[in-house]
């Protein structure tokens, strides 16, 4: 420990290794300075595992940690290889600032080339730590995070001309208000080739452009200037190096946000409008407690197995998202896992998960509570071919003992229950339930849920294979039945093998290809009027909408989608069901709060949750004037009196679309029109006119996902 200020360690003709193999003790570091105005270079500390390399702590101020790595004779210079650490530099505690942290190498061997990452973060800051400065020239590489900010009085930390790179999770993550979690800023345009870059950010910020293989800043590209609105313009006079773009922001008190969302493509000009110069702002998405209902949510069931992170991290991530419903349940929702695990149903429920349901509904969160109960006592009738569920009193009455148990225990939490998943599959003997069977088990189930919460509703359907015979007959045999008047929501499967017009023929599956995704909206209309005329009063969920992705599929997955054209499929689907009057659920969706760069999927849904917050669907009659032939729209209205008009193009989705010129003629009186891109995430004020009491909007470039009008009276 380095208690007496004002000293300097210089190795930087010789090289010294503090080397922690050998510490047994749980956490401590390989150099402790708790005093102000020492320097520190030339120096490797490597493998104090689980702490810090080195440590500013106690209010310790004015210190430099490295310096110029061209000067010195030893391997390093100034700089100071921090590495193999739990943590590779650690700044803790109130009054500890002002330090300078440089030149140094941070999960990297001494050629700056190869992995040898601390196992938590390169730098952490936290517990009030402020007004430090990290950079010039300290590469960073091969963490778990390059740099972490943590906690509301850790701010004013700024990050300044580093190389960060390859790092397992972040770049630069900041979060429980560690630097205000200042955002990070967004690009509008940019080209390679003439080193030319557009965004928007903080006002008055520093913008520093970097290159990256990822998502994260490797090469530093130069600075910038925002001015008052927060605009930018960057111009290197030279190509960048790419191939990604990224970007971080410092605002006037010195915090520094997170990196940008990486650029993709060698050039990118993002054009709602033509010939519209007006400003493009960066959508502010709202998390889920503060957005009205948007009937948007996901299926993310607790299932047993999981830690207690990955519960948190789940609850966290829907929140982020802004989603407003989950689909959850406290069993594997299909039989193979049970089989392969042998978890079968108790009358357990674990504490953690009874958290995680309070804590979707402090925070305004619905949850659907599938219901499912895999019963033990039948493992020998398995074996039996086309074996189907619930054909004995005996099997029914232990079905009905856990549906009681499981309501009784959350009454007044759970708002939906929903009677079975996915009975119509008789490849799954486990799950398989005959329809005759299906059809008894809600009528001797509706009783039980409604004598222990009567204010509890009920669902039931869940199908998939909507474009199967397989799965409509059974489908429809539940709507047409005595259950209608029982229930209170019908639910199905629509998209969850990613229907499209993208479809290679070779990988349609019956009529699940262009031909069911054209017809879809006919058939939501006959289920609606079968439904309606069998005495059925409720409401409608399609839920587990998926597009497969490369990261969102499996090995036997055999047909994917890029991650743009399946985040503009997934936008699609929602605002199409949305706007047929249809709650919508999602599957696939990952809301990793470690990951601040989201996937365009992702994206697109926290977008959207954001937008339809309070809106309802109403009949606007539109004038499209275009050469294009498939546009689809849907209309809405806001609490406020303002109308969304969501059109897009309704072909094939590819990767780069410009959009096709487009008027429209809106029999509204507005006195403000706003373009919102959903997939990039930016809005623009459109130049529009008012013609024999219309609303007219020239020039619109409408693409192959929604673009959303927001008009104001």
């Amino acid at each position: 420990m380095i208690s007496q200020g004002n000293l300097k360690i210089d190795a930087s003709n010789a090289g010294v290794i503090l080397d922690g193999s050998n510490i047994s003790e749980d956490f401590t570091s390989g150099l402790e300075i708790v005093s102000d105005g020492n320097t520190i270079q030339g120096l490797q500390t490597v493998n104090v595992s689980p702490g810090a390399g080195i440590s500013l702590s106690g209010g310790a101020q004015r210190n430099t940690i490295g310096g110029d790595r061209r000067v010195g004779s030893g391997p390093l210079g100034q700089g100071n290889l921090v590495s193999g650490n739990g943590i590779g530099i650690r700044l803790i505690d109130e009054g500890t600032s002002f330090n300078t942290i440089t030149g140094n190498l941070i999960g990297t061997d001494a050629t700056e080339a190869d992995a040898w990452g601390n196992s938590s973060s390169g730098i952490y800051i936290e517990n009030g730590a402020r007004g430090n400065t990290i950079g010039p020239d300290n590469i960073i590489a091969y963490n778990e995070d390059g740099i972490t900010i943590r906690d509301l009085n850790s701010l004013c930390n700024t990050i300044t001309q580093n190389s960060i790179h390859d790092n397992e999770y972040q770049g630069i993550y900041a979060f429980e208000g560690g630097n205000t979690e200042l955002a990070a800023p967004f690009v509008f345009d940019f080209d390679l080739a003439t080193g030319t870059v557009t965004g928007t950010a903080c006002a008055n910020g520093i913008i520093e452009i970097f290159s990256d293989r990822g998502n994260e800043g490797e090469v530093y590209e130069g600075r910038a200037t925002a001015d008052s609105t927060g605009a930018f313009t960057f111009n290197k006079g030279a190509f960048f190096t790419g191939p990604h773009l990224t970007a971080t922001a410092t605002d006037a008190d010195g915090n520094t946000s997170w990196f940008s969302i990486p650029t993709s493509g060698t050039s990118r000009a993002l054009v709602l409008q033509q010939g519209n110069n007006l400003p493009r702002t960066q959508l502010e998405p709202k998390q889920s407690r503060e957005l009205e209902d948007n009937r948007i949510g996901w299926l993310c069931p607790l299932e047993p197995g999981l830690s207690v992170q990955q519960i948190e991290d789940t609850v966290r991530g829907t929140k982020r998202l802004g989603l407003k419903w989950v689909e959850s349940g406290f069993d594997y929702y299909d039989w193979p896992f049970v089989e392969a695990t042998g978890r079968y149903s108790e009358y357990y429920i674990d504490p953690d998960e009874d958290k995680a349901i309070t804590d979707y509904v402090n925070d305004g969160i619905k949850i659907m509570c599938t219901l499912i109960f895999w019963d033990e006592e039948i493992l020998d009738e398995m074996g039996e071919e086309n074996y189907s569920r619930f054909k004995t009193e005996e099997e029914i009455q232990r079905w009905l003992d856990y549906v009681r148990f499981i309501v009784r225990h959350f009454k007044g939490r759970i708002e939906y229950y929903h009677i079975w998943n996915e009975p119509n599959c008789p490849w799954l003997p486990g799950q398989h339930v005959v329809l005759t069977d299906s059809i008894n088990l809600v009528k001797r189930t509706v009783p039980v849920i409604r004598q222990e919460d009567p204010r509890a509703k009920i669902v039931v359907g869940g199908l998939p294979g909507m474009h199967h015979a397989f799965g409509r007959d059974y489908f429809f045999g539940i709507i047409k039945s005595e259950v209608m008047p029982l229930v209170d929501a019908i639910s199905w499967h629509p998209f969850i093998v990613g229907d499209s017009p993208g479809v290679p023929k070779e990988f349609q599956d019956g009529s699940g290809g262009p031909e069911y995704y054209y017809d879809y909206p006919s058939l939501v209309q006959e289920i609606k009027d079968m439904a309606s005329a069998h005495g059925f009063k409720g409401e409608y969920i399609a839920k587990e909408l998926q597009w497969l992705s490369p990261s969102s599929s499996g090995p036997l997955d055999v047909y994917r989608y890029s991650e743009i054209v399946a985040a503009k499929y997934t936008a699609r689907g929602i605002v199409m069901h949305l706007g047929m009057d249809i709650t919508t659920g999602l599957a696939g969706v990952d809301a990793d709060v470690r990951l601040h760069v989201l996937r365009p999927i992702e994206r697109a849904v926290q977008n959207l949750c954001t937008i339809m917050a309070g809106t309802e669907p109403i009949s606007l009659p539109v004038e499209i004037q275009t050469e294009a032939t498939n546009i689809r729209s849907y209309s809405f209205s806001l609490p406020n009196g303002d109308k969304l008009v969501a059109l897009w193009i309704d072909g094939k989705a590819v990767d780069n679309y410009p959009g096709i010129n487009t008027t429209l003629i809106i029999p509204v009186s507005a006195r403000r029109a706003v373009g919102i891109d959903i997939l990039h995430g930016f809005e623009q004020e459109l130049v529009t006119s008012i013609e024999d009491g219309n609303l007219v909007i020239r020039d619109l470039y409408v693409k192959d996902y929604p673009i959303i009008l927001r008009l104001s009276p």
